[in-house]
């Protein structure tokens, strides 16, 4: 099977390269128009190998892994908007189970005992209970990594396996899993290994379009009121070698959303390409997300939204990276 991974920062319009994608026919969306972060998340996959093998202390990674099933079992409950007013879980049931076998798969052995950091990681409650119990130092499950190369045998079955769990079916050897945002943007190479045949399109924009659209959405994530924080974060994303590294990789297409935009049938030819999928297709029947009259009226928002002031700024100090 193949995963495509539509890769941008907040306002890139990454997700109008996702909703093309996850439209056609010959394409799976396991989790629909939303994000899959389970990799990139800070208690997640990628988080769990580094400290496994590239920050191993038996703490760190113990630590970690007590994180990643807490994360993952509250994951299992967690639910999104799919229309208005209905809400759905994000992961199919017996997702905490797959993570659980995942955690068994890659610990070689495991005792108990109570590092100290353990005392931050329970309520005062907690605390007492094991007191009663007379558990209290031994509690907290302190682990010896499998080898790296069983980690990642054993982290891409699980990724198949959630993909296969959410869409409640097996996967074909053929078949083109789609997924939006499910790796780290500053190591999209490394942090993508848990993933079998990966391909990934790296989206940028205008900044000057996604300051605006920041400022209209009101971005959590993101410097959305102060022009100048704003410039400094984009540069700490794009105005560095380890940037351009990243689109050089033979498996990273960067793609930027004026073109896909103004120019669709030509990058159409150009992502399939480099996809190895077919460029004539047949949309999907229900549910469309992609619009491309929609992405189009995003093109120069800057326009309305921005300030003289804003707009002059970005335009001096981030020139280079302007998509005119």
């Amino acid at each position: 099977m193949k995963y495509i991974i539509v890769l941008g920062i907040q306002n890139s319009g990454s997700s109008a390269i996702h909703d093309y994608l996850a439209d056609r026919n010959d394409c799976e969306i396991p989790f629909g128009a939303n994000e899959f972060k389970l990799s990139v998340d800070p208690m997640g996959l990628h988080n769990l190998y580094l400290n496994f093998y590239k920050n191993f202390s038996f703490m760190s990674a113990s630590n970690a892994s007590y994180d990643f099933l807490n994360y993952t079992n509250q994951l299992e409950n967690y639910s999104v908007y799919v229309s208005q007013g209905i809400k759905k879980k994000l992961y199919h049931k017996n997702f905490d189970i797959l993570s659980k076998n995942f955690i068994d798969k890659v610990t070689k052995s495991k005792f108990y005992g109570r590092p100290e950091f353990s005392n931050f990681k329970i309520s005062k409650f907690e605390n007492f209970l094991q007191k009663i119990k007379k558990n209290y130092y031994s509690f907290f499950p302190i682990i010896i990594p499998q080898k790296k190369e069983k980690f990642i045998i054993e982290a891409k079955k699980y990724i198949n396996n959630i993909m296969e769990n959410n869409l409640q079916k097996k996967l074909k050897k053929n078949s083109n899993i789609i997924l939006n945002q499910a790796i780290n943007i500053f190591d999209p190479i490394e942090s993508s290994n848990y993933f079998e045949n990966r391909k990934i399109i790296y989206v940028t924009r205008d900044p000057r379009d996604m300051f605006s659209s920041m400022k209209s959405h009101q971005s959590g994530a993101s410097p959305c009121e102060n022009v100048n924080l704003f410039i400094e974060w984009y540069k700490h994303y794009f105005d560095n070698d380890n940037f351009r590294k990243n689109l050089n990789h033979k498996d990273v297409l960067h793609v930027k959303f004026k073109d896909f935009v103004l120019n669709f049938d030509k990058e159409n030819l150009r992502i399939c390409k480099f996809l190895g999928i077919k460029s004539k297709f047949k949309f999907k029947k229900n549910n469309r997300l992609f619009d491309l009259r929609v992405s189009r009226k995003n093109l120069t928002k800057y326009i309305n939204y921005l300030s003289k002031y804003e707009n002059n700024l970005i335009k001096k100090k981030l020139k280079k990276f302007l998509q005119r």
